[in-house]
């Protein structure tokens, strides 16, 4: 894998179904904000099928994490999948499609797959949204006062979703 990362966005899902739709919309969020929406029907298909395999193999009763994170480096995307299933057989690399499998930071594994960019740009050139410092979304309750979410992430959920048509 290429080594200078430009910019990394992650989520964490429940082994289960539901994690296949959850994909989809993070996938579309991040590269809708990353304005690389060329690339959304291959990284989509490639992020729902590695996160599919872990839920497949996942058990039902006791399901696994999955972290799924999309990072930008070099002249690549690449989407990662980490997991603790035991037992897992090698996932098969598709046409145009780097794809290998590392040990995972505190056990378990990495299934990554590189994507180039399009057009031959390289993640430097790749316009992302400006961030501040990252924060928690929500903070620790101190006393017994109800924790509420932060208007500007609700805010920014909601105008990304509004934009979002539903359609793959």
């Amino acid at each position: 894998m290429s080594a200078h990362t430009s910019q990394m966005d992650d989520i964490r899902l429940v082994a289960q179904p539901s994690a296949l739709p959850v994909t989809e919309l993070f996938v579309r969020l991040i590269l809708t904000d990353w304005s690389l929406l060329p690339m959304l029907e291959q990284v989509t298909a490639t992020a729902k099928r590695l996160v599919e395999a872990v839920v497949d193999a996942s058990d039902p009763k006791a399901p696994a994490f999955v972290t799924l994170r999309l990072r930008l480096r070099a002249e690549v995307l690449s989407i990662e999948v980490d997991d603790d299933v035991p037992g897992r057989p090698e996932p098969q690399a598709r046409p145009g499609e780097r794809l290998g499998v590392a040990p995972a930071d505190g056990g378990g594994r990495t299934t990554w797959c590189e994507l180039p960019l399009p057009g031959g740009m390289t993640a430097r050139q790749v316009r992302l949204p400006r961030r501040q410092e990252r924060r928690t979304l929500v903070d620790e309750p101190v006393s017994g006062d109800p924790v509420v979410a932060d208007p500007e992430v609700l805010e920014r959920l909601l105008t990304r979703l509004s934009g979002w048509s539903g359609q793959s």
